[in-house]
């Protein structure tokens, strides 16, 4: 009988700790939205002050996949036409994604090679 209270007073403090990690998290993002906008404000009076627009730093994002997408089978006959079966996928202008894809799901046929930024694929049969 003893055990049934003990595991409900661990439920009890556990359902707590949830509780208080919730607040923990919602006071934590009150304040840097607080924070987002004085540092806004004072951002704006610097502006003011010296005339110019502050610089507002933004990161740089890929538009996409970089490199066109073939089927197995176009891949198969590209790599046929080469003398060693082999091609350099971004020389290629292929998307290696799809190309890393297609080996993993056909590793009796086709074998990925090269090194860091220059992949390439083979052809082994």
């Amino acid at each position: 009988m003893a055990n049934t209270t003990s595991l409900d007073r661990i439920a009890a403090l556990t359902a707590e700790i949830e509780n208080l990690k919730r607040s923990a998290v919602s006071e934590l993002m009150e304040k840097r939205n607080s924070l987002t906008q004085q540092l806004a404000a004072v951002d704006a009076e610097l502006a003011d002050l010296t005339g110019k627009p502050l610089e507002t730093k933004t990161r740089a994002r890929r538009a996409g996949p970089s490199g066109r997408s073939i089927p197995l089978q176009e891949l198969k006959e590209l790599l046929a036409s080469k003398s060693d079966k082999t091609v350099n996928i971004r020389k290629e202008g292929l998307e290696a994604r799809n190309i890393k894809v297609l080996a993993q799901a056909n590793p009796q046929l086709l074998r990925m090679g090269g090194k860091g930024a220059w992949p390439t694929v083979t052809l082994l049969k």
